[in-house]
């Protein structure tokens, strides 16, 4: 076996190592389906904040899973690590290996690797852990629960109370003058909910960047649905983003909810996101709706909890100091 980097612009070459992930992830999670392979291959290619080495495990000519460094412009002192292995050739040797290699190609200023794996159970989480992640110097962070709303039968719960407040939903973009507070927003979502000993700082986004998120979802066949609630001076008080998937047989997905901490209390997190669903429901190709958030977030599932969402799969993240001896992890 020999790992080498991977070239995210040979057409074949990616295409093999996005195939090869989808395969990796249905084995993991059954049932699972992503985005396609087309869109899959823009996302890896897209010029969006993130530094992305790739990594590639080769038997001869045989590709046998491939890694991912991921390091955000905004946070470089966090790379993000992710593994594919092919079902056919699953081995914790192969794993490591591409761990290794993709930690290995992490810019220097980065002091932490942070991943992140799904399965059906907790159970099935835990074992994994010990297999693979463990051993390789991760220890888990957070706790997710990952749920799911059935569209198709969904009815919007009775109307909340947001009096002072004006709700509205937009299509692929907010108007040009709420991008920039959207972009804060959005660096605050992870910032100000619970996420176990991730400790993520405030992170916005240009409006630049905003644009080119957007246009990326568009690109890729996805139709971004975002809600908001404006306060009296025409300032955002809550936000939430909707990314309906390319294909009806995908779910789609919660990009991310917050309500400003001085508007909570009006019942402003259930409004936006029951005007994003109805948006998606009146689209008339949207089945399945998927979000998932920290297990102590008690406000986000309690609102989930009202709009109908179930839970569907787990979700851990784990965390390991560049400084832990054997540095390796995941989809192993």
């Amino acid at each position: 076996m020999r790992i080498d980097s991977l070239d995210a612009f040979d057409d074949a070459l990616l295409r093999a190592a996005c195939q090869l992930e989808a395969a990796a992830n249905v084995k993991a999670r059954p049932g699972w389906q992503g985005i396609g392979t087309e869109a899959r291959m823009l996302q890896w290619r897209a010029e969006d904040g993130w530094l992305k080495q790739l990594h590639g495990a080769w038997d001869g000519s045989v590709l046998l899973g491939f890694s991912a460094s991921m390091t955000y412009q905004n946070e470089p002192d966090t790379s993000w690590i992710y593994v594919w292995v092919d079902p056919n050739h699953q081995t914790n040797s192969v794993g490591t290996a591409l761990v290794a290699a993709a930690e290995g190609s992490s810019p220097a200023t980065a002091t932490r690797f942070v991943s992140s794996a799904y399965r059906r159970t907790s159970a099935e989480l835990g074992a994994f852990e010990q297999r693979f992640a463990a051993p390789l110097g991760y220890a888990v962070a957070s706790a997710e629960t990952v749920l799911e709303l059935d569209l198709g039968i969904w009815t919007p719960p009775s109307p909340r109370n947001a009096a002072g407040y004006e709700i509205s939903t937009h299509i692929n973009g907010l108007p040009e003058h709420l991008r920039k507070q959207a972009g804060q927003i959005k660096g605050l979502v992870d910032a100000q909910a619970p996420n176990g000993d991730l400790g993520w700082s405030e992170t916005a986004i240009s409006a630049q960047e905003y644009a080119q998120e957007i246009a990326l979802w568009n690109a890729q066949g996805s139709t971004a649905i975002e809600s908001v609630a404006l306060d009296n001076a025409g300032d955002l008080a809550a936000w939430t983003c909707l990314v309906v998937a390319p294909a009806p047989d995908s779910p789609s997905n919660v990009e991310g909810t917050l309500v400003l901490r001085q508007h909570r209390g009006h019942g402003l997190g259930i409004a936006v996101k029951t005007a994003s669903l109805e948006a998606a429901k009146h689209m008339g190709t949207v089945r399945r709706i998927r979000t998932s958030s920290d297990d102590q977030n008690t406000w986000m599932h309690s609102i989930n909890d009202a709009l109908g969402f179930v839970p569907v799969e787990h979700e851990a993240l784990y965390q390991k100091s560049r400084s832990t001896s054997g540095e390796q992890i995941l989809e192993g």
